[in-house]
């Protein structure tokens, strides 16, 4: 008759084998966020129309399994839109800065002094912030919008 190992002895290589299998799996779970997160920095050091386009095209990449030729192409096209884009919103900046402006005034006109005050330093710090140079949230006149901002705040 055999003798059986006593019992920790059987559970050792199990348990060195589950230990392995989930330090891989951590390994590779934080290599993996590594680089995306490595990737995401590179698109938003892009110019935002850049970005933009490059966000689009990666989702288009994942999601409808594009040959060489459509990317190309689709580059060229969103590229093309972003030009557009650029123009169109040059059209409207005027507009949109007076309406930011009129809702400011508006805006003030409910606060107390003491409130008006915070706010008027809180529009100031607001303004001054820039956006990364060249990245999301990059406005031509130095007035990005920072973390946890909505765009049109």
């Amino acid at each position: 008759m055999t003798s059986r190992p006593p019992a920790p002895a059987r559970w050792k290589p199990a348990a060195v084998l589950a230990a392995v299998f989930l330090f891989g799996g951590v390994a590779g779970a934080a290599l993996g966020h590594g680089v995306t997160l490595h990737h995401l920095r590179a698109t938003f050091r892009r110019p935002p129309a850049e970005a933009r386009a490059q966000f689009r095209l990666e989702a288009m990449r994942r999601r409808l399994d594009l040959t060489g030729a459509q990317e190309s192409e689709i580059e060229a096209i969103l590229a093309e839109a972003e030009l557009e884009r650029e123009r169109l919103l040059a059209e409207c900046r005027p507009g949109l800065d007076a309406l930011r402006d009129r809702t400011s005034a508006r805006v003030k006109d409910v606060l107390t002094a003491d409130q008006r005050a915070q706010y008027e330093q809180f529009e100031a710090m607001r303004r001054r912030r820039p956006g990364p140079p060249d990245g999301p949230g990059h406005h031509h006149r130095g007035r990005g919008r920072g973390p946890g901002e909505r765009r049109g705040d």
